[in-house]
């Protein structure tokens, strides 16, 4: 049965609303692309297409690491694979790794750190060997590396700077604060270095991006992966996570990548008793069992 003339004009309102809301959303999701491309009207994507590009990957030896590697590798990319345990130590030793690339490859003009460990330990328990090992890999070796290969990208104004984050950047879990803490500082440093690339070096072609995965399984939920299944939260394959990374690489595109629930990344913004029920449910999960660790203490795991 067809509406009549006055309950026509009653929708009219309410489809008005609905235009207004759409038209928004498209507007900030086209607002917030821009940004990513530090303000560039066009992305460069053809001169990624180069049959002469080199990544440097660390922790490229399994889990999402490897998968990345073989993508990148399918697109023709040579690909160095940089293992987490030089990275953990000195700059000199990162400069010294830099120098033998350069010589037998060239500068490269992608820079994925992907290199991270984990323990299972609760603040007062961890080894201070532990914790010193778990910011050295999976945060100071980011710095590390951008250190070293950063002038390059910068030379030739072209280059894609790559971290995976983690979900777990934004709370902390008991029997997991360390992992936590280097993972909040990823999102500083990785924000901090997007605008030095444009308001220092005067380089936004060079390409930021932090990737924030959700349970992945990798060597680092071996231990809780089956508490992870009890409690129904999705397990991601390390394939899929490193599809969207090297789809971003390929696309030219700077920014942010969630995987998983979208709550998690804007926990921040809920109400607080809301943040301590998502950050309890997790924590069941965690400690399972307190005693077995994620990673076993010093036992370098890439992801």
């Amino acid at each position: 049965m067809p509406l009549s003339e006055g309950q026509l004009a009653s929708l009219l309102p309410f489809v008005k609303c609905l235009l207004v809301l759409f038209l928004l959303r498209e507007a900030n999701a086209a607002l917030s692309r821009w940004a990513e491309r530090n303000w560039m009207w066009k992305r460069d994507h053809n001169a990624w297409l180069s049959a002469n590009e080199l990544a440097v990957v660390t922790g490229g030896s399994n889990g999402i690491g490897a998968a990345v590697v073989k993508r990148l590798v399918s697109h023709g990319i040579t690909v160095a694979v940089l293992d987490v345990q030089p990275l953990s130590d000195e700059f000199q030793k990162v400069r010294k790794v830099g120098d033998a690339l350069r010589s037998g490859h060239g500068p490269p003009s992608i820079l994925i750190n992907n290199a991270g460990i984990g323990n299972a330990s609760n603040i007062l328990d961890i080894a201070p060997a532990s914790l010193r090992l778990a910011f050295e890999v999976n945060l100071l070796s980011h710095w590390n590396t951008v250190q070293e290969f950063l002038p390059d990208m910068l030379a030739k104004k072209k280059g894609h700077i790559m971290g995976v984050a983690s979900f777990a950047a934004f709370f902390g879990l008991a029997g997991m604060v360390d992992y936590s803490c280097t993972k909040a500082g990823l999102t500083a440093f990785y924000e901090g270095l997007t605008q030095e690339l444009k308001h220092r070096y005067g380089c936004p072609q060079v390409k930021t991006s932090l990737v924030y995965p959700s349970w992945t399984k990798t060597r680092l939920i071996t231990a809780i992966e089956k508490g992870i299944r009890k409690s129904r939260a999705p397990v991601m394959e390390p394939n899929d996570v490193a599809e969207a990374m090297v789809n971003q690489i390929v696309a030219a595109r700077s920014g942010h990548i969630y995987l998983g629930p979208s709550i998690l990344a804007s926990l921040r913004a809920l109400p607080t008793w809301l943040q301590e029920f998502v950050r309890d449910r997790l924590a069941q999960i965690v400690t399972v069992n307190a005693s077995t660790a994620v990673a076993r203490d010093g036992e370098c795991t890439a992801r």
